[in-house]
């Protein structure tokens, strides 16, 4: 049993992220793709792929007993017959989540009114702060903003004194923010401009920590700091609280997009689907299938092969589309100065 859990364990650890953040930079590059980079639809026939390989190599492996199986008419039939009607149900519950949402988008005007208005309100408190004249409407472009303007006030917190253990606590904070935007900026250049990705740049940095460490120094040396090191924190502590809230709009964005293009992928693919494992439950029953053989493959071993890889599109679009909601959301799923990383040292995991 304690091999079993490990091998799932490793197999989930392979396709999930690694830790609370992924790094999207130069490794784990297959990975990246699967859960982020990807196209949807080829992230699906790469799925697809590696199915319909792995059947032929495993009727390549055992010939004998795979034709064997696949005689049994019957049982095949039965397998088809179930994918179609998990097809049908698949596609009857997404719909149905989709319509729920779309249900929650048709209020009254006076609502529409506030949301317009509260969006304005967010970007008019960005550039009141003087961080820039006009907020940036592209989502990439805003948090680089945001970023940007972070990362130079740290910077200013160089130009103060202050004891050794207070310049050691500052130069973390300082170098943190440098290094997390880097690792965006980096991301948002090989991001194009107007698509889904573009909402997700801002999901690797590691806002929280970086706000508790703020809040950290403004209270343990609270005495030594001058007027303008409180100003320059607080701001910094105060930017990052705006960078959290624009950060799940959106990811709030992200997932309304995500959904509408699931739902629309997975219509599209479902109907030929069924109409072709339709034929396919026809077909075996004429049993017009030659018995010739070639490296060990039938015609009918290929055939049912390559028929349930297709009937498995519907699964494997829902499982592309899964994969990267749930790592976006296990990427980011604290808020405020709760730090859920192992790897983040906080004051009471050592002592100071």
């Amino acid at each position: 049993m304690a091999d079993g859990d490990s091998l799932f364990q490793s197999a989930r650890n392979w396709v999930a992220t690694p830790g609370r953040r992924i790094d999207r930079s130069s490794e784990n590059r297959l990975t990246q793709w699967i859960l982020f980079d990807g196209n949807r639809e080829r992230v699906t026939a790469a799925l697809l792929g590696t199915v319909f390989v792995t059947l032929l190599v495993l009727g390549g492996l055992w010939p004998i007993q795979y034709q064997e199986l696949l005689a049994e008419t019957t049982m095949v039939q039965t397998v088809f017959n179930t994918l179609l009607s998990g097809t049908i149900l698949l596609v009857s519950i997404v719909v149905s989540i989709a319509a729920v949402s779309i249900s929650q988008e048709l209020t009254s005007l006076g609502d529409q009114s506030e949301r317009v208005e509260t969006t304005i309100d967010f970007q008019s408190a960005i550039e009141d702060r003087g961080i820039v004249e006009v907020s940036p409407a592209r989502p990439g472009q805003f948090t680089a903003v945001v970023l940007q303007s972070i990362k130079q006030r740290a910077d200013e917190l160089q130009e103060f004194g202050g004891s050794e253990a207070y310049r050691r606590d500052v130069d973390r904070l300082r170098a943190d923010i440098h290094t997390n935007t880097e690792s965006v900026l980096t991301t948002l250049e090989r991001v194009p401009n107007g698509s889904t990705d573009e909402l997700l740049t801002g999901l690797n940095y590691d806002s929280s920590w970086q706000l508790y460490q703020t809040r950290r120094i403004l209270t343990k040396y609270d005495e030594q700091l001058s007027p303008d090191e409180r100003a320059v924190l607080e701001d910094i502590m105060d930017t990052l609280h705006k960078l959290m809230v624009c950060r799940e709009y959106f990811k709030t964005l992200y997932y309304k997009l995500e959904l509408s293009d699931l739902s629309t992928t997975l219509l599209t693919v479902s109907l030929p689907i069924i109409v072709f494992i339709s034929y396919v439950l026809l077909a075996l029953d004429t049993g017009l299938f030659p018995d010739v053989s070639l490296l060990g493959y039938t015609p009918l071993s290929v055939f049912i092969s390559f028929a349930y890889t297709i009937a498995l599109a519907p699964y494997a679009v829902l499982t592309s589309y899964v994969l990267r909601a749930a790592t976006v959301t296990k990427l980011t799923p604290e808020e405020g100065p709760f730090v859920l990383d192992a790897d983040r040292e906080t004051a009471y995991d050592r002592q100071d």
